[in-house]
């Protein structure tokens, strides 16, 4: 017999699965962040040079390498890949695990089992936990990460149980997987278990405590800057690589004018920041009376660790503001959701229960509203373009049953050049996967391709005569100034490299062209 918490975390796991099945096959809706992490798991086992570290040593690992038993179908079932599929499974299953984490915290808050079901199915169903739940983004994955890891203290906190806490540290070492705001998250919540237990118990029992806590994610930490070192010769790799959001950032995609004026500004970044609590605005109200309960006599351990958390899991992006590297997606709040959920059933929970039954059910049925509210000011604040990109336009889209075909797709995009080089299958082209992943990921065979998880894939770059009939090079605007060969040979693009010829301008968002190379080509 399945508990309360699994009970909605199976039903959870099916709404998501069925919502993909429906972006996919009914809205060809692809989220392109998420199909591209499926292909950094393909080329792991499909590529012409088949090894682990062409899962990528720049974005956080895990949802490829838990991608990839899927991926290893793609033989039988081509669609794990070419459609994204693997990601959308991965995605719904943790969501269902973040579910039921949260349904396990608020057990332990003092609400009744009726509010504790709300609460959970309007957490499971809200428009954007739903959207990430099947789209195959690693947002809903970081998002259970972080429950987990407030599961397993808050357990620690109330019954003083050291196996928990190292479920919770456990949570946050695989939050670290999933995302790199899991750092400030993380360095918040054990600063945060330490002053709560700061004078009322033995330094010994606080020290223990947060390095039991702290030390998993030191420990992977320690582990992905070692692996950045031996393979990429560089321990910040991931930060300064030219692919990385620094460099993205800094071609000027993704920017809009609100987030334009908040960069280097405290205060601008800080209000650029906070209002993005109105995807959940009871986030507001529940962090008000959560304060009351973190200093004097009223002090609770776990109102310190819910408001630190809260701050702690947008830390990261309010660096970015400030430093001017953030992009203006919506979906790096996604945590003000279920940081407002638990706030508000925090403190009410901790509110003087009335004796009186009409007053009880008045009191029940007031926060259960609430909290709806908190769902449907989702819906209409994703209408708000400041608040809703780009994922207003998706969520409106899958109301109305509207296809998304031709709305920024990457995979029709770039058909026309997928059908002319399943055309020409004796074709070998060098194509730089991170803007060519929708291309690699649909080819009938992968090894026409050179791509940039291939170990001879710079020197090929550099001298590419005899070793590759063409380059395959996409317009040098915002992140495609990034690619390898319009970095390698700028003038490329637009004709200026002598040795090579133009075989084939291709139509779409890219305007990707086809260069043969010449024997005069070094």
């Amino acid at each position: 017999m399945l508990s309360e918490g699994q009970g909605i975390a199976v039903l959870a796991f099916f709404v998501y699965a069925a919502v993909s099945v429906y972006f996919i096959y009914d809205l060809h809706y692809y989220a392109g962040d998420a199909a591209s992490r499926v292909s950094n798991a393909y080329y792991v086992l499909f590529s012409r040079d088949p090894h682990l570290g062409a899962i990528g040593l720049i974005w956080n690992p895990l949802p490829s390498l838990l991608e990839l038993p899927i991926v290893a179908l793609h033989p039988w079932f081509p669609a794990v890949v070419s459609r994204g599929i693997a990601g959308n499974v991965v995605t719904a299953v943790f969501g269902a695990i973040g579910v039921y984490h949260f349904n396990h915290i608020i057990q332990g808050f003092t609400v009744p089992k009726g509010v504790r079901i709300t609460a959970t199915l309007i957490f499971a169903l809200n428009p954007f936990i739903i959207l990430y739940g099947a789209n195959g983004m690693t947002d809903l994955l970081w998002v259970s990460c972080m429950l987990g890891s407030y599961d397993g203290l808050f357990d620690y906190l109330q019954h003083g149980s050291l196996r928990r806490l190292m479920a919770g540290g456990f949570w946050l070492a695989m939050g670290f997987g999933m995302r790199y705001e899991a750092v400030p998250f993380g360095a918040f919540v054990i600063a945060a278990l330490i002053i709560a237990q700061w004078g009322k118990a033995h330094p010994a029992q606080w020290q223990g405590s947060a390095i039991l806590l702290g030390a998993p994610i030191v420990f992977v930490g320690g582990l992905w800057l070692y692996f950045n070192w031996l393979v990429m010769k560089s321990p910040l790799y991931f930060l300064n690589s030219s692919y990385g959001n620094l460099a993205q950032t800094a071609t000027g995609a993704g920017v809009n004018g609100a987030l334009a004026l908040a960069y280097h500004h405290i205060f601008g970044s800080l209000l650029y920041v906070a209002h993005f609590g109105f995807l959940y605005w009871p986030i507001y109200l529940g962090g008000i009376f959560t304060l009351f309960f973190c200093f004097g006599k009223r002090k609770d351990a776990r109102a310190i660790v819910l408001i630190a958390g809260t701050i702690g899991a947008v830390a990261l992006e309010l660096a970015f503001v400030y430093s001017g590297h953030l992009a203006d997606w919506d979906r790096y709040f996604i945590t003000f959701i279920p940081n407002g959920l638990l706030l508000m059933l925090y403190a009410a929970s901790k509110i003087r229960i009335p004796k009186s039954l009409l007053s009880r059910s008045f009191l029940w049925a007031g926060l259960s509203l609430i909290l709806i509210s908190g769902d449907v000011g989702t819906v209409l604040a994703v209408q708000i373009p400041l608040l809703s990109h780009p994922n207003g336009p998706i969520i409106d889209a899958a109301f109305r049953g509207q296809s998304l075909r031709y709305a920024d797709n990457p995979f029709t995009s770039t058909a026309n050049v997928v059908q002319y080089i399943n055309d020409h299958p004796h074709l070998t082209i060098l194509a730089d996967t991170f803007i060519d992943w929708p291309i690699a990921v649909r080819i009938h065979h992968l090894n026409q391709l050179t791509i940039t998880s291939d170990y001879d894939f710079a020197a090929i770059l550099h001298n590419p005569r005899g070793r590759v009939d063409a380059f395959l090079v996409p317009r040098p605007l915002f992140t495609a100034k990034l690619d390898a060969i319009n970095r390698q040979w700028p003038g490329l693009w637009a004709g200026s490299v002598p040795w090579t010829r133009l075989i084939k301008s291709f139509p779409g968002p890219d305007k990707f062209r086809l260069y043969a190379i010449l024997p005069s080509a070094p």
